[in-house]
């Protein structure tokens, strides 16, 4: 006869307690470089999104770039990057080659545009968030008007 314990799975609590947030597991989850890029803030960008928005706290104010956009999805898009700019951006270097930077570009995107025409220019413009397009552009990408 093996005597074979049963383990039991950590709670949420549990597993609460050994994160410092819920976000920090998704940051690692990029595999094309060990920092901070574009592909993992897509995922947290998704994650946020499909989040109700009473659990997020930070954030939730009108940003400085541009003020709250119009439209429920448009709205919810920019929780979410008020969000970033409010808890992940402050703890990473700044990385971002363009003016204004790509947080600053998606505000302003989403309150010009709303979400379809705003979601589409961010995710162009989070293709291209590298030196090399950046130094093409002079460091400089607008927001269409």
């Amino acid at each position: 006869m093996s005597n074979t314990r049963k383990t039991k799975k950590p709670d949420r609590q549990k597993r609460a307690a050994t994160q410092d947030s819920w976000w920090e597991g998704l940051l690692d989850t990029c595999t094309c470089c060990s920092r901070f890029c574009p592909a993992a803030w897509l995922i947290v960008l998704c994650t946020i999104l499909t989040r109700p928005a009473a659990r997020m706290s930070a954030g939730v104010g009108d940003d400085p770039a541009a003020p709250r956009p119009t439209g429920w999805l448009a709205t919810k898009m920019y929780v979410a990057v008020r969000f970033y700019r409010a808890s992940i951006s402050p703890t990473q270097p700044a990385r971002c080659p363009y003016k204004p930077s790509c947080s600053t570009y998606a505000v302003q995107a989403l309150h010009r545009h709303g979400a379809f025409r705003g979601g589409w220019l961010i995710m162009a413009r989070l293709l291209r968030c590298r030196p090399a397009a950046a130094r093409r552009r002079g460091f400089r990408d607008a927001v269409p008007s």
